[in-house]
């Protein structure tokens, strides 16, 4: 082996020297070459963190810009809502004023007039209010109801409620009962600070009560009166048949039936008033039937109950002596009743025919008695009666108003 020239040993570590020194050279490029990305990358990484950081920000902004303007138009819906409520709460009292059958009123603390409603206005037949508008509201009332009216401003001007009922005309005049509240309207400090008022029409109630007043005074009237006939039917009766019992009976029975049936006629038109055929034709069919050997004429006319228990006795009277003495004691004979009103007078005639011959009584009965003067008596009349041969003839007259029901 040929040994190496010095030469070549130094030319060899002078290449191997170049090339070191390019392998540093190239690893320092290289090391600056990737200094240099990364500081790029850096910058890259910034740059887009900032981008990102403004587009996030700006998507917040988009966000909070959204959720401003669905707030706002949920707000706007809201207020939209409750305006919508309002108007129809607003409508919906207005109707209940209009509408309503109270007279609804506002005052204020020296008690005038401020407020009416539109139902009110009605029901006080006001065509306008401003005429009446500040108006003391106690002078529409007159008398002890002025004084309740004043009362009542007090008490609630006070705090209080207070009610009472008067009466008190309308704007035009029409008399009117009323049930009245007062009240007071407090401020947010819960002091009054204005009046409410409330007045209800009770007219028909108050008339229907007094209606009813009437009825009962008149009732008790009637039972005081019927209790005292009864017991002069049962004692003259009693009185005037002292040794025939049997006889006594019978005529208190029939008495007493024929006051049952005017009653029952009485029970059929609420005990205000009957009608003259309905009285006879039920006292004749009691005893005979309907329309058995009678003749019955008159005119329609109206009887009061006084006068339609008074005609009721009477005929029984008169048909009980028909059937015992007179026409119906036999087959043929007949009864004609006829009435009339002559300009105010009344005339009513009991006419027999066809019945055993007639005579006059040699003793005055207790049913004579009743037909020629208690009955006749209580309607301010006068009766007669004939006892012509060929039959009893009976006549009543009495001035026509008498027999009337009371308007």
């Amino acid at each position: 082996m040929t040994k190496p020239d010095v030469s070549q040993v130094i030319e060899l570590q002078r290449e191997v020297e170049r090339l070191r020194r390019q392998l540093t050279d190239l690893r320092a490029e290289a090391a600056d070459a990737a200094m240099a990305s990364t500081r790029r990358d850096y910058r890259h990484e910034r740059e887009m963190s900032g981008e990102r950081a403004m587009t996030a920000a700006a998507r917040q902004e988009t966000d909070a810009q959204r959720d401003r303007a669905d707030a706002e138009e949920f707000r706007h819906a809201n207020l939209s809502a409750m305006h919508e409520a309002l108007l129809r709460n607003a409508e919906f009292n207005r109707q209940i004023l209009a509408y309503s059958t109270d007279c609804i009123k506002v005052l204020d603390l020296a008690g005038r007039l401020v407020f009416m409603s539109e139902g009110g206005m009605r029901v006080m037949e006001m065509d306008d209010f401003a005429p009446f508008e500040r108006c003391p509201w106690a002078e529409f009332w007159e008398g002890d109801e002025r004084q309740k009216a004043e009362d009542a401003v007090a008490a609630a001007r006070a705090g209080s409620l207070a009610r009472f009922e008067g009466s008190a005309p309308t704007a035009k005049g029409n008399l009117r009962w009323w049930e009245v509240i007062v009240s007071p309207i407090c401020g947010p400090d819960g002091k009054p600070e204005k009046l409410l008022s409330i007045s209800r029409d009770i007219s028909e109630r108050r008339a229907a009560e007094e209606h009813q007043r009437v009825l009962f005074d008149e009732m008790h009237h009637r039972m005081k009166n019927t209790l005292a006939t009864v017991q002069v039917l049962v004692q003259q009766s009693m009185r005037h048949s002292p040794d025939d019992m049997p006889a006594a009976a019978e005529a208190i029975q029939h008495r007493l039936s024929a006051m049952g049936r005017a009653h029952e006629l009485l029970m059929q038109h609420k005990w205000i008033s009957t009608n003259i055929d309905d009285v006879v034709r039920d006292a004749v069919d009691a005893y005979m039937g309907p329309g058995v050997r009678m003749e019955i004429a008159g005119e329609p006319m109206t009887l009061s109950s006084r006068a339609t228990l008074t005609f009721a006795m009477l005929l029984n009277e008169l048909c009980t002596n028909a059937v015992k003495h007179g026409a119906w004691s036999n087959k043929s004979g007949q009864v004609r009743i006829a009435w009339r009103d002559d300009e105010g007078a009344f005339r009513f005639v009991w006419t027999e025919r066809g019945g055993p011959p007639v005579s006059p009584p040699t003793q005055r009965s207790f049913g004579s008695r009743l037909i020629e003067n208690v009955l006749p008596h209580s309607l301010s009349g006068k009766a007669t009666v004939s006892f012509d041969p060929a039959g009893l003839a009976f006549q009543f007259e009495a001035p026509t108003v008498e027999l009337r029901p009371i308007s």
